[in-house]
């Protein structure tokens, strides 16, 4: 009878939980969904294509998928982007969709700095598969029978989110918000149960390491970065590098906030050491990233696995823009 009550009380809590939004390892391959700023940035327009599998030693977690597209118009200061995700959580099927159209606008400082500005408006559907969840209900009356929860399967919401990123050939910074209209996302039509505003400030540099080497494929770069995120109660920073030398990236990520956070007793805020392996050439770009887990699932999760591919319509030294470029990483 205490194993039933347990397992019902965190049954119902259920329903009072505030999701938390998709995570990529591998962030400045999907800008627009880190800073809507971000949108038409490159000299070309460009197609970027995301997969992450995270604790698959966790039958049922986490699968994540997000398609962007995103374009600088010709001669203008104006780029406009989309972005589509899909998130697939539980053995309930819980599915998490967006589509998010952007705009962004650039204001150049100078022939090396400016200054861009981003808005995305959205939409988020929810639903849910009720066949595949054991209620309370069920258990109390010994399984096999329906459920007498009032759970709808469906759920959609308008969303918004803002950004800017100042940058220069040398460094960039932002910051953005997201679900501004904190939209209500419960099943239940719980009034409490809404998506929390999330911030995210981003910031990095890249320097040369071989500055009087002329040849392409013999110039190396450090890029170190960092990007803190805050969502409701919870929050991390993801901080680390990226070296690169002719059409090779690698980078090496820390996920947490070791020794300055504890949200549970017992519990530190560390969940992840990430390696990063990409290539480059003037149109593509394919990286790989592996989540060693370091939290107390650790024994369990095998991890997270990433996968991203972009895609550039035209070689960008070829085409002539008045947009000042962001030298962040692609990965």
């Amino acid at each position: 009878m205490k194993k039933i009550i347990t397992i019902s009380f965190i049954l119902f809590q259920l329903q009072f939980v505030v999701a938390q939004d998709i995570q990529f390892t591998q962030f400045y391959s999907a800008p627009m969904y880190l800073n809507p700023a971000f949108a038409g940035a490159n000299a070309c327009s460009k197609i970027t294509l995301i997969y992450r599998n995270q604790w698959p030693g966790i039958s049922s977690v986490y699968k994540s998928q997000l398609l962007s597209i995103d374009h600088g118009i010709k001669n203008s200061n104006v780029g406009i982007g989309l972005t589509f995700g899909r998130d697939e959580a539980g053995a309930g099927d819980l599915t998490t969709t967006i589509i998010n159209p952007v705009i962004s606008y650039q204001a150049k400082i100078n022939k090396t700095s400016a200054i861009r500005f981003g808005l995305q408006p959205g939409f988020g559907f929810k639903k849910v598969n009720v066949n595949n969840l054991v209620f309370g209900d069920q258990i109390y009356r010994g399984g096999n029978v329906s459920t007498v929860e009032s759970l709808g399967q469906k759920k959609s919401y308008f969303d918004l989110a803002v950004g800017a990123i100042y940058i220069n050939s040398n460094y960039w910074a932002g910051i953005s918000a997201n679900h501004l209209t904190v939209p209500n996302e419960s099943f239940y039509n719980n009034p409490f149960n809404k998506l929390p505003i999330k911030y995210s400030v981003h910031a990095g540099a890249k320097f040369d390491l071989s500055k009087d080497e002329k040849e392409r494929r013999d110039k190396k770069y450090i890029s170190p970065a960092i990007n803190y995120r805050a969502e409701g109660k919870y929050d991390q920073i993801d901080i680390g590098f990226y070296f690169s030398k002719h059409i090779f990236t690698t980078g090496l990520w820390y996920r947490g906030i070791p020794g300055l956070k504890s949200y549970k007793k017992g519990y530190a805020n560390n969940d992840a050491i990430a390696i990063i392996l990409g290539i480059q050439t003037e149109r593509i770009s394919i990286g790989y990233s592996y989540d060693l887990t370091i939290s107390n699932l650790s024994t369990v999760s095998k991890g997270a696995h990433e996968i991203t591919m972009s895609f550039q319509l035209c070689n960008p030294k070829k085409r002539k823009t008045k947009l000042v470029l962001i030298s962040c990483p692609k990965f």
